[in-house]
């Protein structure tokens, strides 16, 4: 298949921290030199060269880290997606995790104007002693009108294996034309985040500390627990500035409680 944007990247362990191993990307996709924030992991910057994803974009995005390495990774900005009349924008996501490796993946929220269609597929392999922090935010983009949900539909796939054994599958599909802020859809709220937690400690303790963020949020939060040792968040809310700082309440946790590291600020500015 012949992408619009490609990008491959791979992060390995030294001696002493993670470093950069290998870059590959062509088309609309770059990836910025790499930044350490905190002195053992760099943070990665991927880049749209692009206006916005138009119709019959398609994008592939390959991460690995390898064993013990930590990585995390972001958008310069965030995601686009315009009108789409003929074919919707596809955006493949490829994560593999070796043993003792922790990924960070925290793109900018996804915005999706009048009349886009965007179909979205995530694929993770992970060591079962590997952790995950991987988040997503869907907002609704400016139409003419003013109104809101103008877009044509929204799919996003999620399949999270362990030691190649599928564990988590996540399907997320919305279409506006189905009412989507009646009950059991949206409720009235017109932003939706999603937050996928996997660490070999995030045990019942862990999680209790979770619903007690939601519990406290301003917005409709819930938790559940995964199969594995994890668990997944539902944000629906008012604003992408509330969903940004649910996220970043539970992103705080996952580094304090689990990592044991200090908290990162990803500045973009």
């Amino acid at each position: 298949m012949s992408y619009t944007g490609y990008l491959e990247l791979r992060a390995e362990r030294n001696s002493e921290r993670t470093v950069i191993k290998d870059t590959y990307h062509y088309g609309a996709f770059k990836v910025a030199r790499p930044i350490y924030m905190t002195p053992e992991s760099p943070f990665v910057y991927m880049l749209h060269v692009g206006g916005g994803y138009v119709s019959g974009d398609k994008y592939k995005t390959m991460i690995t880290v390898e064993k013990n390495a930590q990585l995390t990774a972001t958008t310069q900005s965030a995601t686009k997606v315009y009108k789409t009349p003929n074919e919707a924008v596809l955006q493949e996501t490829c994560i593999t995790l070796e043993e003792q490796a922790i990924m960070e993946y925290i793109p900018d929220p996804l915005i999706l104007y009048e009349n886009a269609a965007f179909v979205q597929e995530i694929t993770v392999h992970m060591a079962q002693n590997a952790a995950l922090f991987m988040c997503d935010s869907i907002t609704p983009g400016w139409s003419p009108d003013g109104q809101l949900f103008q877009y044509t539909s929204m799919r996003s796939k999620l399949k999270l294996y362990v030691n190649k054994q599928l564990k988590v599958y996540d399907h997320l599909y919305l279409k506006p034309e189905s009412h989507l802020r009646s009950m059991m859809k949206m409720e009235g709220y017109t932003h939706f985040g999603s937050i996928i937690i996997v660490h070999p400690n995030a045990d019942d303790a862990f999680i209790a500390k979770v619903h007690q963020l939601c519990e406290e949020a301003g917005c409709k939060v819930g938790a559940s627990a995964l199969p594995i040792p994890g668990c997944a968040i539902r944000i629906l809310a008012a604003s992408t500035q509330e969903v940004e700082d649910i996220t970043a309440k539970v992103y705080g946790l996952f580094r304090q409680h689990l990592l044991k590291a200090e908290v990162s600020l990803l500045r973009k500015y």
